[in-house]
Order: structure tokens, then sequence, then C-alpha cells
């Protein structure tokens, strides 16, 4: 699906408008629209090329918070109209001891960065949360249950917030 996002073509270019290609949702995918996403720091580096091997175009945003507008067959996590949360993760290749114990973060074959990463299987970039919509697995979602009113506050605490 095309969706609308703001991205930097390259790491002399400002951020600007473009439309990116969202994948099919997946049996285990949740399509979730953005309502929120936070502006870290690490965006800006990635958007500015400062750290090596950032894959151009790159949409950054990693603090998203959203609603959920479609689910997989075997989702079960959460509903269609459920508030989520995706932070800077994807992916990972699920079959490590890390992975297998939980800890995704530490993928002997490297995380799926919820932007500039590899999707596994493809080798597609990944592009982040300055965008309308976002398809994510299951794993990689989490359930927000604040108020609507907070969920601006909301976004940042999905890194920078933890961070502090």
């Amino acid at each position: 699906m095309q969706v609308k996002a703001y991205g930097a073509h390259s790491a002399t270019t400002p951020l600007a408008p473009m439309s990116i290609e969202r994948r099919a949702l997946g049996p285990d995918d949740m399509a979730i629209d953005i309502l929120f996403c936070g502006v870290c720091h690490s965006d800006l580096h990635t958007a500015r090329g400062e750290w090596p091997g950032v894959r151009f175009p790159s949409v950054p945003g990693h603090e998203i918070v959203g609603r959920i507008t479609a689910v997989g067959r075997n989702v079960s996590k959460l509903k269609v109209g459920a508030l989520a949360g995706v932070g800077c993760l994807v992916d990972s290749c699920r079959h490590c001891a890390p992975c297998q114990a939980g800890l995704e973060q530490y993928c002997d074959n490297g995380p799926t960065g919820t932007y500039n990463g590899n999707l596994f299987g493809t080798g597609e970039n990944t592009y982040g949360g300055y965008s309308a919509a976002i398809v994510v697995d299951q794993r990689f979602v989490l359930a927000i249950r604040h108020g609507e009113n907070d969920l601006a506050a909301v976004a940042p605490l999905l890194c920078a917030g933890i961070t502090t």
C-alpha cells in the first residue's frame, strides 16, 4: 500500500514529503494508522547520514503511537481499533538463542530496526514512523492504554522516555 511520509532522499537534503510502499498485511501483522511519532536525535543522525550504513531514502521515526486498522488471521494480541505502540525494532530472525529467549534486541543475526533496517527474507529497507501508517508483526507491537489526550506524550516513552 502507498503511504504518505516525510523522509530524506540523501544526507544533504531536508526531510520532505514522499510516498513509500508498505508491505501487505501478513498473517501475524497489524496495520497501524500513525497518530503520533516522537522525534529522537537518532532520527536526525540517520537522516543526516551521520552514522555508517544509512540507506536512502530514509524515513525515520521509532517512537510510534497509533490505532490498529487491520490484523492478520493469526493475530490475537490486540484488535482493530485498539491503540498500539511501536519502538525501535520491528523484526528479528526469531530462531537464534537470544530470539528464542525473548531477547530480540540481541538477535545473533541482527534485529531489524523500525527504520534503516533490512526486512528479513527480502532485504528491503524499513521505513519508520514519520509516515501515515505502518505494518508490523504483532510481536513488536505494544498495547497502549493511556487516554487519547495523552498520546502525544506517550510516543517519546517508546525510546527517549525509557532512556531517561
